[in-house]
């Protein structure tokens, strides 16, 4: 079995798993949120930040390079929560 690399991994999370949490949200319900707020993203972002010092260490991402700043993944990470929060109350009729 092959191994992805942290860089790879990391951009993955970026490009696709982030973008994912939106897919069929008007069908989610507040249990899933609840659990996406307050589990699945600080696990996912706890995650991230390991994969960019992964990276970085394994000299996959230079030390400025975006993919891997750290407050960057935090800024990226503390946008999709308030996004997915904005988006399911919208869609709900809450907000």
């Amino acid at each position: 079995m092959a191994m992805i690399s942290a860089r790879k991994r990391l951009e993955s999370i970026e490009s696709n798993v982030l973008p994912s949490m939106f897919a069929g949200i008007i069908i989610k319900d507040e249990k899933w949120l609840r659990k996406t707020l307050e589990e699945t993203l600080p696990n996912l972002e706890k995650k991230a930040l390991e994969l960019a010092l992964k990276c970085k260490a394994e000299g996959g991402c230079s030390e400025n390079e975006l993919l891997c700043d750290e407050n960057r993944i935090r800024e990226l990470f503390k946008e999709t929560c308030s996004k997915l929060e904005k988006e399911f109350l919208i869609r709900t009729g809450i907000g």
